[in-house]
């Protein structure tokens, strides 16, 4: 796909972006020219997107070149990267057992809320038995430690997860009985996963741009073995 964007402004730029590159294809390269720099606009449209793309910007003659591609497309940058994209993967596991309680297809809801639990388990050992691990937090104000919060949550949302599978297993079962807990965790999902990325993420980011290359390195390929 390629996109000649340099007639338009700077101010109407992100909007235009979002239009042509919310359906970007897997597999799909748009190739988009600017008149300005790109990449604050860039950034702004994959915050609505919830992180879908990922990109290059280079300078040409008279111009701004632009490669996006669809961020399935790309090798994850680290092991947060992963964890975000991962966030995402479960999300929509998550959505379709939702769309198949609502439609009534209760077999297919089951058959994906059953996957969804085997990738949140991959996910939290990846959280628990990795990062938790390998990078300790001083305590907080409280004198906890900032991933104590997130180890309790990871409990609660298994134990909420369970609770859905077992009631999937009744005899009785029934999208009215079902949905309510399925709404209820999809809340309580959404607002974890916003508290990690924007809280203990940034701390576990930081703590490992100062460890050394090798180890990092090390460290994402275990986590996309246990995340596959």
């Amino acid at each position: 796909m390629d996109l000649d964007l340099t007639a338009l402004a700077a101010a109407r730029l992100a909007a235009a972006l979002h239009d042509r590159l919310k359906d970007l294809a897997p597999g799909e390269t748009a190739v988009v020219r600017c008149a300005e720099d790109p990449e604050l606009a860039l950034r702004s449209v994959n915050l609505l997107l919830r992180d879908a793309l990922r990109w290059e910007v280079a300078a040409q003659p008279g111009a701004w070149l632009a490669r996006v591609r669809r961020t399935e497309d790309v090798p994850p940058r680290d092991v947060l990267d992963a964890l975000r994209r991962d966030h995402r993967r479960l999300d929509r596991l998550y959505a379709q057992t939702i769309h198949h309680t609502d439609a009534g297809r209760l077999d297919a809801a089951r058959a994906s809320l059953a996957a969804f639990l085997v990738g949140l388990d991959k996910h939290f050992r990846v959280e628990h038995g990795l990062l938790a691990a390998a990078i300790p937090m001083p305590p907080d104000a409280r004198g906890e430690s900032p991933s104590a919060d997130m180890l309790q949550e990871h409990g609660e949302i298994l134990a909420q997860a369970r609770l859905i599978e077992a009631t999937f297993a009744e005899a009785d079962c029934s999208a009215a009985s079902v949905g309510p807990l399925l709404a209820i965790l999809a809340g309580y999902l959404s607002k974890h996963e916003q508290r990690e990325e924007e809280g203990l993420y940034p701390l576990w980011q930081g703590a490992l741009a100062r460890a050394p290359e090798a180890a990092r390195a090390a460290l994402l390929q275990r986590t996309l073995e246990i995340l596959a």
